[in-house]
Parts: C-alpha cells; structure tokens; sequence
C-alpha cells in the first residue's frame, strides 16, 4: 500500500510538471527567505513566505523559476484582493518599468526590418512631433540607442499614472506636458551621450517613434512582434486594462496595505510603464532572450541584436535592460514600481532565471528576500547577504537608544527591547534585531539601512555612504 501511494503521488507531481526535487526546492524556499544582512557569527535568519506577506502588506505575489533553461515552476501566493479570489499564476499584475525591456525588443526588431535605426537622428524617425532641440543636441543630435540605454540627456524619471475617473491624457499631451498630463514636458536639458540619467521620458520618445515607423498602435505592435511569437497569452500594453481582463487582475494596495485611492493606475507612456503580464509570461520572454543570444531560437532578435541589446552602454544598463558580466557569463536584470506594484527579473546566459510580481508598494523588500532565498537554493552567487559584526555591548547601555524617532524627510522608526536585544520597527511594520557595531551605531538586519547616534535623542540615518540623514526623538 505504501509503495502504491509513493506510485500515485510522483504520477500526481509529474501531472502537474513538479518533480520532487522541484517540490523540495519550493518547500525550501518558502520557509528560507533571506534578509540582506548575515550577522557574524550567529545563526544564519530565515523568514518565512506567508509571514513575510503578512509584515509588509503584500495581498499577493507570484513567481517563475527558470532553471537549465526551462520554467521549473510556477506558483502564486494570496488573493487577488481582500476576500477576493486566490491568485493564480495567471493572475496579471503591473510590470512597471519591466515594460521598457519588452519595449526595447521590439524597437531592435524594428531596426533589424530598417524601419527604424539605432544610430541616426531620432528626429529623423519622428514624423508629426520632433523633440525639443537646443544647444544640448546642437553638435549631438538624439538617437534610439541612447533613449534605449537613458544617455540621450532626456528628462523625467518616471510617471505617476491616472487613477480610475481621473482623465487620462494623450501621448501627444503627455510629450508637452498639457493638462491632463501629470508630468512636465519631455526636453533634452543635457548633452546626449555623456552620462547616464534614467529617463521615462526617453522611452516616451522611444514609443512615438516606433508607433510612427510602423502605423500601428503600440499595443498591437506589441503584440505582433513579441507576445503572439512567444506564446505569452497573458501580456498586454493595453491602457486602460481592458475590461474583459480586470477580474483576473491583482488589486494594487500601499505599503500599510490600504488599496491604492481609484485601484490601478492608467499609463499612457506604455513603453516605459504600460505592461500587463504573469511571471510565467516574463519568463517565456527570458527564455526567448537567453536562446535567442546563444543562436538557438530567434524568434524576435538574431543573436548579434540581442548581444547589441545586452551590451553595457554606461552605468552598467544596455539598451533597456541593466547588464553585468564575469567569466563569460551574460546577466541581465530590470525592477519595476508602479502605483501599488513591485516586480523584479533576473536573467543569465546559462539558462537560469527568476520573475518575482507583487501587488503591494511594500512588495520591495519582500522580493528582495525572496531573491536572496531562490538565490541561494540554486547556487547561483548573484544576490549575496551583507556581512556584518556585532559588537559586544552591555544591554543596559543600549537601552538607552528605545524610543521612536523620525528624520528631517519624515522617516520613521521604533527601538524597542525583546529579551536580550533591541529591535527596530519601520513604519511599513517591517521589524528585526537592531544591533550595535560600536557604543553609539546599530544596524538592522532586515534592511541595510545603519543608525549612529549621537546622543539618546539624535543622530544619523546611513542608507548608503553617499545618503545620510539626521533624525531625532519624537517628543
């Protein structure tokens, strides 16, 4: 009888595409999440999934795990909304700057047809509008290739999006920056070429210029080019999300995890922030970039585009998508934040991969942890912890840094004592051991953010060495 139930469960799991090993890997992750500090000399922290969830307001979060080159496994966590329907690993969430990845891919095709080119004039491409020039493009005319890889010199970081009832303005008006559009206009105000500045602007630019090459609206586009040839039967760049598709769509919440004011957010600027998809989906894509640069399947890209795509321009970012290498080895990454999403993916040339979607702005450090686990179960080395010592301190003496503080730009923080140790609260509910480096500086071991105190009441806020701010006690 034993055997026979051992028989039926591996058929069960082979039904389904999950092997046990598979099984034991998800297992492992789900109960191993990894926070991005590893105190010396203590026991290694592990974090659960579904707690994780609970501490930063994440309603839910779907994953794709690639591995040897195939999706090993897909699985989502959570509901689509509160008393709502469980998430689905069909469920759609935000992509968010992820789109300018997808976006990219399908500008190459489109320079490989010579519908448009990497190198010349943009203006050139551009037909009923031209971007503002000045003295910044006199001598260095903008081209595609730096809109791609965010060295045309083009402004605005990002977009904020229109919630639900709010008027929704045209690309053309989102260009000049004309009510209703929530974001100046898009100018060069630096020299193209000469540094690296991120610019949803130029990706703005980038979509005109595409929808003008080919006459088609940009989601169909889109749609033609990567998601029909890659089988990703649930992506869109649709604005608004069409209605036959919102009850399947996760509902975006704040980092306390009070829904986002008017639900999801409308994006006109598609290519740098309109896509809708799946992890499963985003993985089709990495697998296709990943065959695609080795010359085993090029279904949108030859491999010499797509080595082009994944070559570094300046601070590390190819054309639309970030860049690393070492010992031979491609990777390539991109995050994205919209208006109650977070999502992140992870790709290299060896066949391995991860796409992490959230629906929460606490979803952040909960992708974080996850990469970190993932990471760690597959050996890849790419997202490692952060070493730190603690230092031995009396208790009584660090006690007297409990109380809750808020710096000059209003973030705020909880030192409280649990037993033996002090523990730090943000006010996302996020919460760890708070321990000291020296008399007078702690680190938290959830977040790499370090305090020094200089005195019980006051001190320094260190998020990185070059992003220091005071804060003091809340009376």
């Amino acid at each position: 009888m034993r055997s026979l139930l051992a028989i039926l469960l591996l058929l069960s799991r082979a039904l389904y595409g999950q092997s046990t090993q598979t099984a034991q890997h998800i297992e492992r992750i789900e109960t191993g999440l990894i926070p991005p500090i590893r105190v010396t000399n203590q026991p290694p922290l592990r974090m659960d999934l579904r707690e994780e969830m609970r501490i930063h307001h994440v309603p839910a979060v779907s994953i794709a795990v690639i591995h040897q080159g195939q999706i090993e496994w897909a699985k989502a966590y959570g509901f689509v909304s509160q008393g709502g329907a469980a998430a689905t690993t069909e469920t759609l969430f935000q992509a968010a700057s992820i789109s300018k990845s997808l976006t990219t891919m399908a500008a190459l095709h489109l320079v490989a047809l010579r519908k448009l080119s990497l190198d010349s004039p943009i203006n050139a491409e551009l037909k009923a509008w031209k971007l503002p020039s000045g003295k910044a493009t006199h001598e260095n005319p903008v081209t595609l290739r730096e809109l791609l890889s965010h060295t045309a010199g083009v402004n605005v970081h990002g977009f904020g999006g229109y919630a639900a009832g709010d008027p929704v303005p045209t690309l053309a008006q989102v260009r000049d920056g004309v009510k209703p559009a929530n974001s100046p206009a898009i100018v060069v105000d630096q020299v193209p070429g000469q540094m690296f500045r991120y610019s949803g602007g130029g990706f703005v630019v980038a979509q005109q210029a595409m929808i003008d090459a080919t006459g088609t609206p940009f989601p169909e586009l889109l749609r033609k080019t990567i998601f029909n040839p890659l089988g990703m039967l649930h992506s869109t760049f649709e604005q608004p999300l069409p209605s036959s598709l919102r009850a399947n769509a996760a509902q975006p919440v704040d980092e306390k995890g009070n829904p986002i004011p008017g639900g999801w957010h409308t994006y006109p600027e598609m290519a740098a922030a309109g896509l809708w998809t799946t992890p499963t989906d985003l993985a089709k894509w990495l697998i296709e970039m990943q065959r695609s640069l080795s010359g085993h399947a090029n279904h949108v890209l030859s491999a010499a585009m797509t080595r082009t795509m994944l070559t570094p321009v300046k601070g590390g970012y190819g054309l639309g998508v970030e860049v690393s290498s070492s010992n031979d080895i491609i990777r390539f990454s991109h995050g994205g934040a919209n208006a109650g999403y977070r999502a992140h993916y992870f790709a290299d040339s060896e066949g391995h991969g991860v796409v992490i979607m959230t629906s929460s702005d606490g979803g952040g450090v909960l992708i974080g942890e996850l990469l970190r686990g993932i990471d760690a179960e597959y050996g890849w080395n790419v997202y490692p912890q952060t070493d730190r010592s603690a230092a031995v301190i009396p208790f009584e003496q660090q006690r007297s840094y409990i109380g809750s503080f808020k710096s000059k730009d209003g973030f705020q923080f909880t030192v409280s004592a649990e037993n033996d140790h002090l523990t730090i609260q943000f006010s996302d509910g996020t919460s760890g051991p708070f321990l000291p480096s020296d008399s007078r500086s702690f680190f938290a071991v959830v977040s790499t953010l370090q305090v020094h105190f200089t005195s019980p009441d006051a001190g320094e806020l260190i998020f990185a060495p070059d992003d220091r701010v005071e804060f003091a006690r809340i009376q």
